[in-house]
């Protein structure tokens, strides 16, 4: 299903002033728990979220980020509901160095491995060196052997079903036939478990392979204060560190077998209230009583910081605020979930329908 919509067009608002103001300190409590992305059921309390929140910082990775992850192998041999499930149960830990030790291959049931290098930037000089191809970012593929899905409770079970990474993968086999599929995207997970994730793939995928990727939200919840106060700077360095560490790890020649393509499709952080910031007054799960605060300015800045990470390694950034704004649950109808954090069936069907455009380049059935 292909939703026609209209994006409103806003500017970027880049004054570190505006994030000082007495209105944004006094008002913390708003947007503590109103960001996009969190836990499955998204119900938590700032407290618990930031006490059991992963370490968003490069240097001191969380042992846990993606420990008790389970990541299911499937190879999709027909349309909406004919998958086979080949193996389930690979459990991938950012301890493990080695993707073997924890991840399951795939035998492929069709899509052919494809020639070249995986796409990397031309920052990357090992990569490069190697013989990574840097074309830019895909502009729909012309053929698909795998999809791979990493990321948080958007991507984990978080909102209403039918989940948007079901309904892709049918998509997906519905166009381009019988592709592997393999999600290892865990609830409540932080930017800095995507390398771990990524680690927990398997060793040979049949190419091409498009990697999905929702993340984000949950690094802005745990460090809410320095972005009410505007000094999250070394935050969101961590997390487009965070981002380049998983896209180098997917995107390394031959990591998922000799001269298989990789393109990547990189998700931001969508806003349930439309920019208005009015959580409390609208029956979210957050925010009781609270004022309202305007927050495209937060959300803009974390998007950017995004999109460049992406950007630099020449994948493609996926404009998932954009694409919702307007259809918060000012809207009729709304894309959201009660919760105010994840998709309900109608946003999980959007947002299948943004990932196809994406990989496919053409509309979604």
């Amino acid at each position: 299903m292909y939703i026609e919509h209209d994006t409103p067009r806003r500017d970027r608002l880049g004054s570190d002033s505006a994030l000082r103001s007495p209105r944004v300190v006094a008002s913390l409590g708003v947007l503590a728990l109103a960001l996009a992305c969190g836990d499955a059921a998204g119900t938590e309390t700032l407290a618990s979220s930031e006490s059991d929140a992963v370490s968003t910082s490069p240097t001191e990775p969380s042992a846990t980020s993606v420990a008790g992850s389970t990541a299911t192998t499937t190879v999709t041999t027909a349309g909406p509901g004919g998958t086979d499930e080949t193996s389930a149960g690979s459990t991938a830990t950012s301890s493990s160095s080695d993707p073997s030790d924890a991840s399951d291959t795939t035998a492929a049931t069709a899509g052919d491995t494809t020639t070249g290098g995986a796409t990397t930037s031309d920052a990357t000089t090992e990569a490069t060196s190697a013989g990574a191809t840097t074309d830019g970012p895909p502009v729909g593929l012309d053929a698909l052997g795998s999809l791979v899905v990493l990321g948080d409770s958007i991507s984990d079970g978080g909102g209403q079903p039918p989940y948007y990474y079901d309904l892709l993968r049918d998509s997906l086999t519905t166009h381009y036939g019988p592709i592997a599929y393999h999600n290892a995207a865990k609830s409540g997970s932080q930017t800095n478990a995507l390398k771990g994730q990524a680690e927990s793939l398997p060793d040979s995928l049949p190419g091409p392979v498009a990697v999905v990727i929702t993340s984000g939200g949950n690094d802005m919840k745990a460090n809410i204060l320095q972005v009410a106060l505007g000094l999250d700077g070394p935050v969101k360095m961590a997390v487009a560190s965070n981002i380049d560490a998983a896209l180098g790890e997917l995107l390394a020649p031959g990591r998922f077998g000799p001269g298989v393509e990789v393109h990547v499709f990189e998700g931001n952080i969508y806003d349930a209230s439309d920019g208005q910031g009015d959580y409390g007054a609208n029956g979210c799960s957050f925010g009781e009583g609270l004022p309202m605060l305007p927050v495209d300015m937060y959300f803009d800045a974390w998007n950017a910081v995004i999109a460049d990470a992406v950007d630099a390694r020449e994948q493609a950034p996926v404009d998932m605020h954009g694409y919702f704004y307007g259809h918060g649950y000012h809207a009729d109808p709304n894309w959201y979930a009660p919760d105010c954090t994840h998709p309900n069936a109608i946003g999980h069907a959007a947002l299948r329908d943004l990932f196809f455009e994406h990989i496919t380049g053409e509309p979604a059935p």
